[in-house]
């Protein structure tokens, strides 16, 4: 495709402006109001601003010839306006920009991707280092151009970090053979200059899916955190519910050895639309955006035929604890709070209450049993519904959305023991919704379409009284866009 930068920006401005978008574009969620929003490629601090690139396809709503855009922010309120920095057009990536990473090397702002190409049914990918320079990045030139023996060209998602003073770069990767193909991590150590293949990152999950992407090693005190998103892994009746799965393995990674001792996989969240996160370091904290997407599931997603597609999680803050990653919404997303129109709640021995939502709200909700053996959150719109429902017997959590006339549809469970207090808080956009359960130990990220414009109802009840309901609702602020 041919990418036209001024048209492009000029349009992306005209619409990313606009005083009444339709009713399932999002208010806080930073999404291209065209095409299609792929996942966040490279997220770091540089200088005194947070760098988000981000895959953009902006000719369609599929999934294919994807540039990659970005969005600058000082504290994930205010943005500026998207910019176009890489699109396809050389022959080393004419099918599109893929997966890659962002990194700082000698004052300059470094990204590694994976340009795409095709011969025939054959994909042939290879690793690129480019160059921020000018507002553009600079195609340095191919620095991997394929994959080792014994791996499929399945080989994507460069990730470039430091342990014991040397330059590594992680690929997600699928081992050989291809009728019966094992996902895996490869490890390629900086040697004068050159990326010198190391071997695959052993690990004691042995078969774990068909192919492993965007592998991402973040330290955390005294451990390593790995994530990935691995395809093809079995589903069971209380996890690995999605089509695709994303998450980590906590433990010791030593580089130069290219092994890992760890803990078992976790998901990173149990919603119906998460993929491939991307997470920084900066100022003490890990911070992590995820994709609000499932690929292979176009259906589930129509404002495909309104000309966009999928959006991006709000920035969560990630913290590890006994090996477990713990999740919660970035502290500046406070500032979206609106104080004049917040609702505060406390109820005693109730079976139910409800409350209407605004256009985009966040809620915190405590509740206390007591005799209660069940809570459901019921999200009403109209005459349709999504629904939350706990049942402290089995200590199981489920999410269905088939009451949803468009869209999705279908449930997920999973196990979450929690005493006799439930913690629940949840941010709903217009048709993006997060979750999080007993501050920040399990999340789940999901879409909704309603038919009718109308403002959600939350019902709160149970079959029995609930000793006790506590909680806040506060109206949200939409992100801002910064023309300059």
């Amino acid at each position: 495709m041919q990418y036209n930068k001024a048209e492009l920006e000029a349009r992306l401005q005209r619409e990313i402006m606009q005083t009444m978008p339709h009713r399932w574009r999002n208010r806080f969620h930073v999404e291209m109001p065209f095409g299609f929003t792929g996942s966040v490629k490279g997220f770091l601090r540089f200088g005194e601003e947070h760098y988000i690139f981000l895959q953009w396809n902006p000719f369609s709503t599929e999934d294919k010839n994807k540039g990659w855009v970005l969005v600058k922010t000082r504290d994930f309120i205010r943005y500026s306006m998207p910019q176009l920095v890489l699109w396809p057009g050389e022959d080393m990536d004419r099918d599109g920009c893929g997966s890659g990473c962002a990194y700082v090397e000698d004052g300059k702002l470094r990204v590694l991707y994976t340009g795409r190409r095709t011969e025939g049914e054959v994909r042939d990918n290879r690793q690129i280092l480019g160059t921020l320079d000018g507002g553009v990045i600079r195609k340095d030139g191919v620095v991997i151009k394929e994959p080792p023996e014994g791996y499929t060209h399945l080989f994507q998602g460069p990730f470039r970090f430091t342990q014991g003073g040397k330059n590594y770069i992680l690929l997600g990767g699928q081992a050989e053979p291809e009728d019966d193909p094992r996902g895996c991590v490869l490890i390629y150590r900086e040697e004068e200059g050159e990326w010198k293949f190391e071997d695959e990152l052993s690990t004691q999950l042995g078969f774990f899916g068909s192919v492993w992407e965007c592998p991402i090693v973040e330290r955390f005190g005294e451990q390593e955190v790995l994530f990935f998103s691995p395809r093809g892994v079995k589903h069971l009746e209380f996890a690995y519910q999605n089509l695709f799965q994303s998450g980590y393995i906590a433990g010791r990674m030593m580089a130069t050895d290219q092994t890992m001792l760890h803990a078992s996989f976790r998901e990173l969240d149990r919603g119906f639309d998460f993929f491939v996160p991307y997470t920084a370091q900066f100022d003490g904290r890990h911070v992590m955006i995820g994709w609000m997407s499932m690929p292979h599931r176009d259906e589930d997603y129509p404002t495909a035929e309104l000309g966009f597609m999928h959006t991006l999680t709000m920035p969560r803050e990630l913290t590890l604890k006994q090996g477990r990653v713990y999740s919660r919404p970035a502290e500046e997303l406070k500032d979206l709070r609106i104080e004049e129109s917040r609702k505060d709640i406390e109820s005693c021995e109730v079976k139910k209450l409800q409350m209407e939502l605004f256009e985009g709200s966040e809620g915190y909700l405590r509740i206390t049993f007591g005799h209660a053996e069940d809570v459901h959150l019921i999200f009403h719109y109209g005459e349709e519904k999504l629904v939350l429902t706990y049942r402290r017997e089995d200590a199981v959590l489920e999410i269905v959305r088939n009451d949803m006339a468009l869209g999705g549809k279908g449930g997920r469970r999973f196990r979450l023991p929690i005493g006799d207090t439930f913690h629940v808080r949840f941010f709903q956009d217009k048709s993006a919704m997060e979750f999080f359960f007993q501050h920040g130990e399990e999340a789940a990220s999901l879409m909704v379409f309603p038919k009718e414009d109308v403002r959600p109802v939350l019902e709160v009840k149970s079959s029995s009284r609930m000793e006790k309901v506590v909680g806040t609702v506060w109206e949200l602020d939409p992100i801002q866009y910064n023309l300059q």
